[in-house]
């Protein structure tokens, strides 16, 4: 055992714990105060930038930055860009991409880049690779939040006897989600970590002999898990259950409830920033954390939408990671804000709508030559009417539709698989499109070992084959 690593491991998650409870205090500030003491940070993070950042002192050249700076100036960046740029936007000047990419290549457990930098990849929804870097400072903060994210679920770490928390999603130390676990399994919890990849019966078996406290999971796998313990399988009794890195439907929601008789937590995070927005025991909508970090929910143009209006795109500042700003940086989520606050009373706005991102929208010819936008949660509602379905998939281009559906053993098979396609149909001529061939394939399980870390993704566009 290397003791000077594991020590240093130790010391981040008591930091971590500490700056929790800090965070804690926010819950009872003012939105005014919040907004102010985010402005003074967003001044400190760009005065840091523009000292030891050449990609912005580029990007912000001919910018006065000497008054009150008003975000909605700066430029916008995406992923593509930063990753042009790695070299030139990071403030070590020691970090170069290519030692970062090697550090990647033989990564192990929470292992630290130079003693220093906790490294993450991801290609996210866009396909396009992505790396993200956080100093232990930083990491620390990232600890904090997920801490925070517990807490609002009602749990506080917990040492005779330890909270039993079972983790199941990605196994890589690359991806975020694996990582904060790792990072904090240094005897807070007692964690079990399953991969959402390994075959459902071998989940079941780990579950049922480790008996978890706390259920944390892919959303379509939660809602699996669920199947198995209405039918008998799966014997657990969680008193939490949290959900991540994929969408929560409505159908999804209903399986957990009725398997578990409690409501599951929705949790959004980006690798960007790991814990953005988690719900409290209202369950009224996800608390958008936003003290440490600006969300701008802007529509096609970069203009702020109004409250409750689904935005074509997300803008994240981060606040906290002085070694890769990002700032303005598109991610393109579409959410929509609650216009009033919780009833819990933290200053958090809360996300009232989510919709996966805006290139993942089936775009589809009308009668009169118009385009019809499809967002993902319409054809997926379409499908979760019926109870015959236990998980589905969807491939489409704009002349294709093919579900690939997981029906329940006792639905006939042939009738369900027609009538599903029938609804397709439907739904989309009640938008007023066109609707494209669809093909119905009834399978006996969706495959998740192909390199998402165990997601499902809902719906895939072709982008060859986009419009």
């Amino acid at each position: 055992m290397d003791l000077r690593y594991e020590a240093r491991r130790i010391v981040d998650v008591g930091w971590a714990l500490w700056l929790a409870r800090r965070l804690a205090r926010h819950d009872h500030w003012s939105r005014e105060t919040l907004l102010g003491r985010r402005q003074e940070r967003l001044a400190a993070l760009v005065r840091h930038t523009m000292a030891r950042s050449e990609f912005y002192r580029e990007l912000y050249r001919g910018i006065d930055l000497t008054g009150p700076l008003a975000l909605e100036t700066l430029p916008v960046i995406d992923k593509p860009l930063v990753m042009a740029n790695f070299d030139r936007l990071v403030t070590d000047p020691g970090l170069k991409l290519a030692g970062v990419e090697a550090h990647l290549r033989k990564l192990q457990r929470d292992s630290y880049y130079r003693g220093e930098y906790r490294v993450l990849a991801t290609a996210g929804t866009s396909g396009f690779r992505g790396v993200f870097v956080f100093n232990r400072r930083e990491w620390r903060m990232e600890l904090a939040n997920a801490l925070r994210w517990h807490r609002l679920m009602g749990v506080e770490p917990r040492l005779f006897p330890r909270v039993k928390i079972s983790a199941v999603g990605a196994s890589s130390p690359m991806h975020v989600s694996a990582r904060l676990t790792g990072s904090g399994d240094v005897g807070v919890f007692n964690f079990q970590l399953l991969e959402a990849a390994a075959p459902l019966a071998s989940l079941v078996a780990a579950l049922n002999a480790f008996q978890p406290e706390v259920l944390l999971s892919y959303s379509s796998m939660a809602a699996l898990l669920a199947a198995e313990q209405s039918v008998g399988r799966l014997h657990i009794r969680p008193r939490v259950i949290s959900v991540h890195s994929e969408l929560l439907t409505a159908d999804m929601a209903r399986k957990i409830e009725t398997a578990w008789g409690i409501r599951p937590f929705n949790h959004y995070g980006l690798t960007e920033l790991s814990t953005f927005s988690a719900e409290c025991g209202r369950h009224c909508g996800m608390h958008m954390l936003d003290d440490l970090f600006i969300a701008e929910i802007v529509d096609d143009s970069f203009r702020p939408v109004a409250p409750n209006v689904l935005g074509a795109r997300l803008l994240l500042t981060n606040l906290y990671n002085y070694t890769q700003p990002l700032i303005r940086y598109d991610v393109s989520d579409m959410l929509a804000l609650s216009p009033a606050p919780c009833a819990c009373g933290r200053p958090f706005p809360l996300i009232s709508a989510m919709a996966g991102r805006s290139e993942e929208c089936l775009r589809l010819a009308a009668p009169d030559g118009r385009e019809v936008v499809a967002n993902p949660l319409i054809l997926s509602a379409a499908i979760e009417s019926f109870e015959g379905v236990v998980e589905f998939q969807l491939h489409c281009t704009p002349g294709f539709i093919r579900a690939r559906i997981v029906p329940r053993k006792d639905v006939p098979a042939a009738s369900l698989g027609d009538r599903i396609g029938w609804q397709l149909a439907e739904q989309l001529r009640t938008l007023g499109a066109i609707p494209p061939r669809i093909e119905v394939e009834l399978v006996s399980a969706l495959d998740r070992s192909g390199g998402r870390m165990g997601k499902l993704k809902l719906l895939q566009i072709n982008p060859a084959s986009a419009a």
